[in-house]
């Protein structure tokens, strides 16, 4: 459910997505009236409708609802183990983060986040070489995975 909520308040899961988000958690053995009755809901009903029994299951289950800042480095983090994987490309990374306002809490986020926001897609494609570019990418890869490294590793 903590994922489910972060995913959703991170902008990563849609409002449509919801009811579907909910009947796998269901699957999975999370039960409360208000999951049970935003799983039972269709893809198309109003965000006014899903996100309250979202909320509502949150509290049922004593499942924290996320702040946003907490949302957002999850997303950073997601993200970079996506592009640690191989799923996600470095321009795609900086895309996703561009417009957010995700705030470091250590010097492996910071690092990457320094990073991303020096490629914007507007400028940087006509101003780059291909060496800076290539350049880019490595440093960018490079951070990404020392802050999956780092995640993995926990807190010291």
């Amino acid at each position: 459910m903590r994922v489910l909520a972060l995913r959703y308040f991170a902008g990563a899961l849609s409002t449509a997505e919801l009811p579907m988000a909910a009947a796998e958690s269901v699957a999975d053995g999370w039960d409360s009236p208000a999951l049970c009755d935003l799983a039972g809901r269709g893809s198309g009903e109003p965000a006014s409708e899903l996100e309250p029994l979202l909320r509502q299951a949150l509290d049922d289950l004593a499942v924290p609802c996320p702040e946003e800042s907490e949302a957002e480095r999850w997303l950073l983090h997601h993200l970079a183990a996506q592009l640690a994987d191989d799923r996600l490309a470095p321009v795609a990374l900086a895309a996703a983060l561009m417009h957010r306002e995700v705030g470091a809490a250590d010097d492996t986020e910071e690092t990457l986040l320094v990073l991303l926001a020096q490629y914007c897609p507007c400028c940087c494609p006509d101003r780059w070489t291909a060496k800076e570019f290539r350049s880019w990418e490595s440093d960018v890869r490079s951070a990404a995975s020392a802050l999956v490294a780092s995640a993995l590793a926990g807190p010291a």
